[in-house]
């Protein structure tokens, strides 16, 4: 996507109430998974706090975004929710001691003061965990970045059908499915979804397992998807 058409896109989230009601009802399998994996517990709307913190925070995340600052808006909305939930525990631990720790309340202004740095260096950790989470769930299907890089198709065209195969696998739960309990991809069952010879998948097997990978766990890996898919065609809701 151009540009200048993400820019309108996102003055229009920014000034359009309407739209920008729908893009949070779009949102909130996203908010809550990343809440409920900041909260190291599951979290439902309507009974947990934590996740009208981590709305609110998602809400601002809208207001604050920048397109050309090359971090895509669900890596910089996932390190403000975490940020406003960090601050949302330290209000009520301080709420409920009996006097107030200096260390926690040093720690509180050194995070309202240093955003910026906060955002850069949260950011930073974010891209590195997210590469060794993906490089351990490829090696679990015996893949590694190399054959990634090495498989990768050249002609955007060889690119666009395998991509359409990784989303069609990654996307159908039965075919999915199929992968997780089996370890391999259902290559006739596939071909047959795609129409896409099976020549062709074999020869893709690897990009499309990895690609898929991506897609099916999408909410985990917002950078590394962010590098691999075409954003436009990616064809879910965020």
């Amino acid at each position: 996507m151009p540009e200048w058409e993400e820019q309108l896109t996102w003055q229009r989230l920014q000034e359009d109430s309407e739209a920008r009601e729908d893009f949070l009802a779009e949102s909130q399998t996203f908010i809550r998974h990343v809440a409920s994996q900041a909260c190291f517990r599951f979290l439902e709307w309507g009974r947990d706090d934590e996740l009208s913190e981590a709305l609110i925070a998602f809400n601002e995340a809208i207001d604050l975004f920048v397109v050309d600052k090359g971090v895509p808006f669900l890596g910089y909305a996932r390190v403000l929710m975490k940020r406003r939930l960090i601050d949302y525990y330290r209000r009520q631990r301080l709420r409920q001691a009996s006097s107030l720790d200096q260390e926690d309340i040093g720690r509180g202004v050194d995070i309202h003061l240093g955003l910026d740095e906060f955002l850069v260096q949260e950011q930073s950790c974010e891209r590195a965990a997210e590469i060794q989470q993906f490089a351990k769930a490829l090696a679990s299907f015996q893949l590694t970045f190399q054959d990634l890089v090495a498989v990768s198709p050249k002609h955007k065209d060889s690119r666009e059908t395998l991509l359409r195969a990784a989303r069609e696998l990654a996307l159908d739960t039965e075919l999915w499915s199929q992968v997780e309990q089996k370890g391999k991809v259902p290559m006739q069952a596939l071909a047959l979804k795609t129409q896409i010879h099976l020549k062709v998948l074999e020869r893709g097997r690897k990009y499309i397992l990895a690609v898929a990978l991506l897609i099916a766990n999408q909410h985990d890996y917002v950078y590394l998807r962010e590098y691999v898919l075409p954003r436009e065609k990616e064809g879910r809701n965020e």
